[in-house]
């Protein structure tokens, strides 16, 4: 017999690797534990995008268990799930654009507050970023409507919920992990990747958006 938990993990979790691979998160973390402050503010950005992430699915599944039980049948969110996917998919195409030739990358102004940040606004802007990220935000509205359409009991939505943030924050827990196990060693390899994500996030997110809002698509057009 397949086990409910495993199932829906399954199918949650493209959807929590498309939030790992979010550029923004990730090009904060490298630059906080490329600061002097890394082996505090390091652990405590991690700390925040965990709760963060894990605040906003919360909020998402209680929702999405309400409508489910207001529908009364799988029809209504199997639809919002149809317009979220190929709002994804419209919003990914239009992310999915090089650079101009000759246009030098560069990072937000506020950015860069993060190379000397101290661990408690670490924590805190971590948590924001995740609960105000609007393409993170919809990949986890995809999350939350799936974990909340399934027959899993509350614990059991509990434990896919900290499955999937647990997947969601792996790119920003391994490069702390990094850092303070062999911070001259990864130095520069987080450089590098630093220079390349801000160079190239708008195709990876777009490449993101379009994978991801293809597969929510698909799935809600099977439930219809």
């Amino acid at each position: 017999m397949e086990n409910p938990v495993l199932s829906v993990l399954g199918q949650v979790l493209p959807l929590a690797v498309g939030v790992a691979l979010s550029p923004l998160p990730v090009i904060a973390v490298v630059l906080v534990a490329m600061s002097p402050r890394a082996r505090a503010s390091g652990p405590a950005f991690v700390a925040g995008r965990m709760l963060g992430l894990a605040a906003v699915l919360a909020i998402i599944i209680a929702a999405a268990d309400l409508l489910y039980s207001i529908a009364n049948a799988a029809q209504l969110p199997a639809v919002v799930k149809l317009v979220l996917g190929v709002a994804l998919l419209v919003l990914g195409i239009t992310k999915w654009r090089p650079k101009p030739k000759g246009a030098e990358p560069a990072l937000p102004g506020w950015m860069e507050t993060f190379t000397t940040i101290a661990p408690g606004r670490a924590f805190g802007m971590s948590a924001l970023m995740s609960a105000i990220n609007p393409k993170e935000v919809a990949l986890l509205l995809a999350v939350g409507l799936t974990i909340g359409g399934s027959q899993l009991t509350v614990p059991q939505e509990a434990l896919v919920g900290v499955g999937v943030v647990v997947v969601a924050s792996l790119t920003v827990a391994v490069p702390v992990i990094a850092v303070l196990a062999a911070p001259k060693r990864v130095g520069p390899v987080l450089d590098r990747l630093r220079e390349w994500l801000t160079a190239n996030s708008s195709i990876v997110m777009g490449i993101l958006l379009v994978v991801i809002g293809a597969v929510v698509a698909g799935g809600a057009i099977s439930e219809l």
